[in-house]
């Protein structure tokens, strides 16, 4: 016998509902979105066999990232499900409701009408931390840029001079340091204003 849960996923606390062949186990319960909720879910299921019991939650952000770790580490069988599929389940509901309790029932419907089901690998794990992982570094890049731009934008202001000291580009640790150094004591960037040449002259001297 197949033992089906069903879990809606929000940020702060999911629902789950337990069922079999349409009767249901376990009526919807609340539980956390951390670790004591993990291990109150685990406790509803431990009566039942590991085996037979099939996991069914949507595709939804990555609020049920951490708990789809968790049960995949302790060896439950865990679906995620495309949120097509629940959507059309949802439109064949007769009440037409949607609630984080109804939903669960929904899920779990859901995997029981599914002729094949992909369960969640440690590869699968693996493959949602790269991908965070990328995500990651592409928004940081963007990021990096936008400030480079911000950046630019200042010097030009405050000491547009310095691109003839720098001709390969502004953005080099050279100047970073140079700009750390000496930028908020005004000891050098400001002097050009009365006296050009001798500005020059200490730049020259605080870069070589």
């Amino acid at each position: 016998m197949k033992i089906f849960v069903g879990i809606d996923i929000a940020k702060l606390n999911h629902f789950a509902a337990i069922s079999s062949d349409g009767e249901i186990l376990i009526e919807p319960f609340k539980f956390t979105n951390d670790a004591d909720g993990f291990q109150l879910l685990v406790s509803k299921l431990e009566s039942f066999d590991k085996n037979s019991i099939i996991i069914g939650l949507e595709s939804t952000a990555h609020y049920g990232d951490n708990l789809v770790r968790y049960l995949v580490a302790e060896f439950y069988q865990v679906c995620v499900l495309n949120p097509i599929k629940t959507c059309q389940m949802r439109k064949n509901n007769v009440r037409k409701t949607k609630t984080d309790k109804v939903d669960t029932f929904v899920i779990a419907k859901t995997l029981m009408m599914q002729d094949d089901l992909r369960f969640i690998t440690f590869f699968d794990l693996d493959m949602m931390d790269l991908k965070a992982l990328g995500r990651f570094r592409q928004k940081t890049i963007k990021q990096r840029t936008r400030l480079k731009i911000q950046l630019t934008t200042y010097v030009d202001q405050v000491f547009p001079e310095i691109q003839y000291f720098f001709k390969s580009g502004l953005h080099q640790n050279a100047v970073y340091a140079l700009l750390k150094k000496h930028l908020l004591q005004r000891d050098c960037f400001y002097a050009y204003d009365s006296s050009g040449k001798s500005a020059q002259s200490e730049l020259a001297r605080t870069l070589y």
